[in-house]
């Protein structure tokens, strides 16, 4: 099997877990228990209502907010048609979901559409281009790397500026947006945005003005993230990636020489796609099939905390690590 493509959620994946990758991307591993989808519902919903914004031409009505809030329900109930047809499930009763009902998620799009709306308007990403889901993929060589941006836009004046811009519906803001914790005082890397920058130099011989993430729960100054980047961080990221690329290019038609099912085959891909756990193992799908996230999941599980006598600690127990 030749693997001559890479999206950016693919390149994410095999850098934090090759092993992980190997279940998702090379065999396509079907979970007895399917993945829960219910986290995602929020970000996906209110992702295609800003998408209607744009290709129902709404930005010219009257009463904006009232009509995005209007197709959010439906927008809803095709997200979870999606997620099923998908091979996932929703399952309201899963402690671990941030929902458990319809009701929720409507009610924090019904808080937070009109956020949007008003960070829209404030930074004037409307003009005379709004693409919306835009496919950028783009064939280097042997190799494809794919990408679609949510948002390509010409800003009308004062800006008059191309910009590239990712909708991020998390609570967290930016904490996990680079698929990592960021730590106290680091800013973005906006890997993803230079990613859709790169494609998008490759297909016009232009570099777009600027690439940024609108935070959908967050107002104000706190709802834009602006990532800084320049042409050579798009030379040095296509470099990676399809270094990268060329190596799961490598280590696949390697592990389908050695048959799989084989001692051979395991012995390879234990080399080729090792498991890298990580804090990463909690939200990883295949954490149940992979004896190393199994160990990882179960270190990183909070204690129960001891209810000692006043001035006993559980480090004067020797029983804190």
């Amino acid at each position: 099997m030749s693997t001559n493509y890479i999206s950016y959620s693919g390149y994410k994946e095999y850098e934090k877990c090759p092993y992980a990758y190997w279940f998702k991307y090379v065999v396509k591993y079907i979970l007895k228990v399917p993945e829960n989808c219910i986290n995602a519902l929020y970000g996906t919903t209110i992702g295609t209502v800003f998408e209607a914004f744009y290709k129902q031409q709404i930005w010219r009505d009257k009463d904006i907010p009232g009509r995005l809030l209007a197709l959010a329900p439906q927008h809803l109930d095709v997200a979870i048609k999606e997620a099923l047809e998908k091979g996932r499930q929703v399952d309201w009763l899963d402690e671990t979901a941030n929902y458990h009902s319809k009701k929720e998620i409507l009610v924090d799009l019904e808080a937070t559409i009109p956020i949007g709306v008003q960070t829209i308007r404030e930074n004037r990403f409307v003009g005379p281009r709004m693409d919306t889901e835009f496919k950028l993929d783009f064939k280097f060589g042997k190799y494809i790397i794919g990408g679609r941006a949510d948002f390509i836009i010409k800003r009308v004046k004062p800006f008059g500026d191309l910009v590239i811009v990712d909708g991020k519906g998390s609570k967290h803001r930016e904490l996990y947006v680079d698929g990592h914790k960021l730590a106290k005082g680091q800013k973005i890397e906006g890997t993803q945005l230079k990613w859709y920058g790169l494609l998008y130099e490759a297909h016009t011989g232009t570099v777009p003005d600027g690439l940024g993430y609108i935070f959908w729960r967050f107002e104000g100054e706190r709802a834009i993230e602006w990532v800084e980047f320049s042409r050579a961080d798009f030379v040095t990221l296509k470099q990676e990636v399809l270094a990268t690329l060329t190596r799961i290019d490598f280590s696949t038609s390697k592990l389908d020489a050695a048959g799989r099912g084989s001692k051979a085959y395991e012995d390879l891909r234990q080399e080729l796609f090792p498991a890298q756990p990580s804090f990463g193992c909690n939200l990883c799908a295949f954490a149940t099939v992979c004896e190393e996230g199994k160990k990882q999941k179960q270190k990183s599980r909070p204690r129960p905390r001891l209810n000692l006598p006043e001035g006993v600690t559980e480090l004067a127990l020797g029983i804190d690590d």
